[in-house]
This record gives structure tokens, C-alpha cells and sequence, in this order.
């Protein structure tokens, strides 16, 4: 059974979206998380008239204050009651309203400036990373696994998704007959690869910096082929203190439960997982690198004409 909300408390965030700012921010915060100083920008307010009216709606439970390391974010309440309401007020906001319409204007400016950071850090950061990798295990001793896992039974089409090696590219030339590399250049995948479906695909280092690995696995699976292998190297969950890693965003490493749960959302199956034990210095002492190895238990239609039925 659903909790009810109080009448009282209902009075209470109605009240608080009964503000001309207040109503602002929360239109604002349907599009996305952003801090105070975003809002001061946008509304053309000051800082402290910007943390009032949050106070304001934190006190009424319609947004949420939230802190990752050194930055102070906010966003909506994803509780059920709280946002059912926002929703219906933001949903009821005249489309052509003139101060509406400036703040997506200055919220777009936001944004833009959001993308050259992340830009900018996500190529510092990809150097750094890179170091970090080389400095952590030789190249040959991942390449030697991945070659022992895949065998040397060719496929048509391979999907290499890393950081602009291109060594898995050059690793499996002689196995397949067409291939795709992505390289990363921001915290989200863009797929472009047309229609194409792929044999193997192959998260090359990269897993750690996306935002959200559980929407580029699903992705993932809608150009894989049925049967079709998923290839995962990164680093296993640690709690290392190291300067590579910090940032917002970026996660560090991955447990196998956490890898078998998203494989397992995107309708994948988790087949195999090897561990490779780095060399260890005073940067990476505790890492260790770890290859999932998935499939997509779909069967080709030609398996499935092939299969012989005997009725009893």
C-alpha cells in the first residue's frame, strides 16, 4: 500500500512552487542537475537570493541537495509523491512564456560551457589514464588473454570501442572481415555504426569513464548479432588514492556483481572472466585487471531452421 501524503504537506510544496523563482528553478531542474552559482546565472539573481529560494524547496522535499566531493549540486526528488506533483505544475506551464523561454536560453548557454569542460578534462584525463594503464601491465599480457579467449575461429564484423589504439583492431585483422573503431571523446557513447551488427564487440579501457554503462550496454546489444560476444578490460573495483582518478564521473573499476548485474539488464550472459595480476608500483599497488567475457544467448534464425523437431 502506497503512502498518502499529507494535506498539510502538500499545502507545504504548493506554497513553496507558488513563487515566480521557485517555479523557475523547478523548470529548470526537469532538464538536468545544476548548482547554485548555474541558477544565479540563469535567473539573473544573486547567489543568495539563488539559496533561498533552494532552501525554500529543499524545506518542501521538491528537490534534493546533492555533494560529490567539492561540488553542490541539486535536483528534483525522485520520490514518488514529490515529483508527481512537480511534474503536473511543470506540465501545466504555458509553452511561449517569455521569462521561460530566456531561462532555456541561458540553460543552453549552461550547458555549453558544461561540454567544454568535460572536453577538456576528458583529454587530459584519457592521457593520464593511459599512463596509468601502461605504467599497471604490459599490452602483450592483455592482448596474449584476449587472443586465448576469442580463439582463432574467424567472424564476420568487430566493433572496437577504446581510446585510439587501435590494437584490437590490429590484434584480430587476420579473424574478421569488416571492422569499426569508436574511439571515446566524451563521458557518453555515440554509436554511429548505421545498420550494422556485429560478431564481437569489445569495451577497450573505457567503461570506467562512461557516465552510464548500463545505457551503452543496452546499447550495445542492439548492434550486437545474436550469439554475438561482448569483450569488457578494465580494472576490478579498488580503493586506490590516486590523482588518475579524481573525478565526478569516473568510476573505480568494477566488481564482478556489479558487471554480471548490467549484463544481465542489457539480456546478456556472462561467460567467462579472467584476472590478470598487474605489476605494482606506488601508483596502482592493489590494482588488478580483470576481461568479462559475455554473450547474447539469441539464436541466429539459420539455427533455428536447422533445428530438427520430433513430435511425440
Amino acid at each position: 500500500m502506497e503512502k498518502k501524503a499529507s494535506l498539510n504537506a502538500v499545502i507545504v510544496q504548493l506554497k513553496a512552487m507558488a513563487e515566480t523563482s521557485c517555479l523557475r528553478i523547478l523548470a529548470l531542474l526537469y532538464h538536468g542537475d545544476f548548482t547554485v552559482s548555474d541558477f544565479a546565472f540563469i535567473l539573473d539573481q544573486s547567489q543568495s537570493c539563488v539559496s533561498r529560494h533552494l532552501h525554500l524547496l529543499c524545506e518542501a522535499q521538491l528537490i534534493e541537495r546533492c555533494q560529490e566531493e567539492k561540488q553542490v549540486y541539486f535536483k528534483l526528488s525522485r520520490g514518488h509523491l514529490d515529483n508527481g506533483i512537480v511534474m503536473a505544475v511543470i506540465s501545466a506551464l504555458p509553452e511561449h512564456d517569455l521569462v521561460l523561454a530566456h531561462d532555456l536560453e541561458r540553460l543552453l548557454e549552461v550547458k555549453k560551457q558544461y561540454r567544454k569542460k568535460e572536453e577538456k578534462y576528458f583529454s587530459k584525463n584519457i592521457a593520464q589514464w593511459d599512463a596509468l594503464r601502461l605504467s599497471s601491465i604490459a599490452d602483450h599480457i592483455v592482448e596474449s588473454a584476449l587472443c586465448q579467449i576469442i580463439g582463432d575461429k574467424p567472424f564476420e564484423t568487430m566493433l572496437d570501442i577504446g581510446i585510439g589504439t587501435g590494437s584490437s583492431l590490429k590484434l584480430f585483422s587476420d579473424l574478421y572481415r569488416h571492422a569499426v573503431e569508436i574511439t571515446l571523446d566524451s563521458n557518453v557513447l555515440h554509436l554511429s555504426v548505421g545498420d550494422t551488427i556485429f560478431d564481437l564487440v569489445i569495451f577497450h579501457w573505457v567503461l570506467n569513464f562512461l557516465e552510464n554503462p548500463q545505457k551503452a550496454l543496452n546499447d550495445i546489444v542492439a548492434v550486437l548479432r545474436p550469439q554475438g560476444r561482448l569483450l569488457i578490460v578494465d580494472f576490478v573495483c579498488h580503493e586506490i588514492k590516486s590523482s588518475y582518478f579524481h573525478h565526478y564521473h569516473m568510476h573505480f573499476g568494477f566488481s564482478d556483481l556489479q558487471i554480471e548485474q548490467w549484463l544481465t539488464n542489457s539480456g546478456l550472459i556472462l561467460e567467462q572472466t579472467v584476472c590478470l595480476f598487474p605489476m605494482q608500483n606506488e601508483n596502482n599497488k592493489g590494482l588488478k585487471v580483470k576481461i568479462w567475457l559475455a554473450r547474447d544467448p539469441r539464436l541466429l534464425v539459420d539455427d533455428i531452421k536447422n533445428k530438427v523437431v520430433e513430435f511425440v
